[in-house]
Formats: C-alpha cells, sequence, structure tokens
C-alpha cells in the first residue's frame, strides 16, 4: 500500500498527455513536447477467441468481467492492432504511448557512419511499422 501511495506522488507531476492526439494517431503532445503513437489493443478470450470489453487499469489491459460471457474461461490474450475498424470500436483500448527515437525517423532514412581507414558503413535500422 505504502508503494502505490509514493508511486502515485511520484506519477503525479508527469504529463498524462490529455490534449493530445484528439484527431490523429501521431504526433507530438502540445504540453510537453514528446512524440506519441496512438496504439490500438484488443483482448481476446484464449479459449473461444470471442472479443472481451476491456480497460485499461494501473498500467496494464484487463478485461471488464473476470470470466468469459460465451464459454466461461478466465485466461484471455490481448491483441495489438494498427488500425481499429468500426466493429472493433466498442471493444478496443487506445493508449498513448511515447513513441521511440527511431520511430519518428522517416522510413527511408539511413544512417551511415565513417569507420577508421575512410571505410563507409551503413548502420541497419530496427524494422518498425509506420503507418
Amino acid at each position: 500500500m505504502k508503494s502505490i501511495l509514493i508511486s502515485f506522488f511520484l506519477n503525479k507531476n508527469k504529463c498524462k498527455h490529455k490534449k493530445a492526439l484528439l484527431h490523429s494517431n501521431e504526433g507530438y503532445c502540445p504540453e510537453c513536447g514528446q512524440y506519441l503513437i496512438k496504439s490500438y489493443y484488443l483482448v481476446r478470450c484464449s479459449r473461444c477467441d470471442i472479443k472481451r470489453e476491456a480497460k485499461f487499469s494501473w498500467g496494464e489491459i484487463v478485461p471488464n468481467d473476470k470470466y468469459c460471457s460465451n464459454c466461461g474461461c478466465e485466461d484471455y490474450y490481448i491483441e495489438k492492432l494498427d488500425k481499429v475498424n468500426f466493429i472493433d470500436a466498442k471493444y478496443a483500448v487506445y493508449i498513448k504511448e511515447i513513441a521511440d527515437e527511431l520511430q519518428t525517423l522517416h522510413p527511408e532514412a539511413q544512417i551511415w557512419v565513417e569507420e577508421e581507414g575512410c571505410k563507409i558503413k551503413q548502420l541497419p535500422l530496427k524494422k518498425v511499422k509506420f503507418s
């Protein structure tokens, strides 16, 4: 309990990005200036694969109900979506995540480094999905 209270007061001054990404899937937060990406997640039953309504609680995505209404299974898995369609909108949970430095680069960007002996070497970018 003590650690929960300490983490609450430490995170109180962190930006919640409330004014960011209202009409887009990525961009800069107007309050803190960090580059954000909106990510969508679905919670599905592990047994029957049906979509379950979910929420973001205490830093993790969890289903609203403890058991699946279709088969009664307690286990679930989380699926990340690139885009959410109209049918999944009721079930999707979206989170504003801070983007990595490589995600903010243009997908065609290349990094070249000059090594000793005038050799030029290309550094590979890790594979990141760009929308």
